[in-house]
């Protein structure tokens, strides 16, 4: 089934095994978005998924790439644009990452993503209280992205600390520096790929049908 809204679009039954793959694997899931990209290249929720999968695998090129064709092809898809903003400020510094944010700082007070938005533009321009205040709205009304509600709690609480450093914190899974090489057998019985929880914001944004 397709959503008629969006004629373009790539159906729900491929979504949702894209949805099961990146439970199990990034490289089975990256061979069904390659798969669906080429079929459906104007579906920027596939490119949203793909950045996404790059950016947890450190393939920072790729992801920058697939989210920002996501944002253009599609502003009103805020996940991605808050997907770019925090790679940019990861990798780039904070004033591309308030340029990409700025659209989402005009939205409504309803809208997390805009508060995490509003907050995060604050907190690397040097205003702790402000951006704590906005975070905190926009966790408490956090309903569509579950995911990112352990993040923005660590920066409510490490807000004074991430401003002296000015340095910003990392999102495990999305964007953040990779871990020093594990010495051989440290990780027995935890070979598998990252499954749950390591694409940030897209557990609630795969279930929802209203993109």
């Amino acid at each position: 089934m397709r959503d008629d809204r969006y004629p373009i679009a790539c159906d729900d039954d491929t979504l949702d095994a894209i949805k099961a793959a990146m439970q199990r694997s990034d490289d089975e899931a990256l061979a069904l978005l390659d798969a669906a990209v080429s079929r459906h290249p104007a579906d920027a929720r596939l490119a949203l998924l793909r950045g996404s999968v790059y950016a947890s695998q450190g393939a920072y090129p790729q992801a920058f790439a697939d989210l920002s064709q996501a944002v253009v092809m599609a502003p009103e898809l805020y996940a991605a644009r808050f997907m770019l903003g925090y790679l940019e400020l990861c990798h780039r510094g904070a004033a591309q990452a308030i340029a990409v944010w700025h659209p989402l700082t005009q939205l409504g007070e309803h809208e997390a993503l805009g508060d995490f938005a509003r907050g995060l533009t604050l907190l690397v321009t040097g205003e702790p209280e402000q951006a704590r205040a906005f975070l905190q709205r926009g966790l408490e009304g956090n309903r569509d992205h579950p995911e990112l509600s352990p993040f923005v709690q660590s920066l409510i609480e490490k807000s004074h600390e991430i401003v002296a450093a000015g340095e910003p914190a990392p999102v495990p899974g999305f964007g953040a520096v990779p871990d020093a090489p594990v010495a051989d057998g440290a990780n027995d019985g935890e070979d598998e790929e990252p499954g749950n929880g390591s694409h940030l914001l897209l557990g609630g944004y795969l279930d929802r049908r209203d993109h």
